[in-house]
């Protein structure tokens, strides 16, 4: 991971922290031919299963595959330096534009799902 990136994984960590949600990372995927990999994952987030989080301009980058990949399952998401240290209202706007897509059980009381 580059030095962004590794920041960038911090600074979710802390999110998951704070704001109680699932994250894991490093974040390896196959899924048909495509091999995904990302600095993380957010569970429940952007689609069923989560989002696969990657760098703009560094060695994750999955930028090439916006607009080209579709899965109900997985989303991609490819970030920039502004994540790379957690940012309460920043992380909680990103979270409630992705949605949120677990059991009620698990909503987390500070979501509210509006979109930017």
């Amino acid at each position: 991971m580059s030095k962004i990136e590794d920041e960038i994984a911090k600074a979710w960590r802390c999110a998951a922290a704070d704001l109680g949600i699932q994250f894991t990372s490093p974040f390896a995927v196959t899924i048909s031919e495509h091999s995904l990999d990302g600095i993380g994952f957010v569970h429940q987030f952007g689609r069923r299963v989560g989002t696969i989080i990657s760098v703009l301009n560094e060695p994750s980058s999955l930028a090439h595959l916006i607009g080209k990949w579709r899965n109900e399952d997985y989303f991609i998401s490819v970030l920039g330096s502004g994540y790379r240290s957690y940012d309460r209202k920043r992380f909680i706007d990103t979270l409630n534009d992705w949605q949120f897509f677990g059991p009620d059980s698990l909503r987390p009381v500070w979501y509210t799902g509006e979109p930017w």
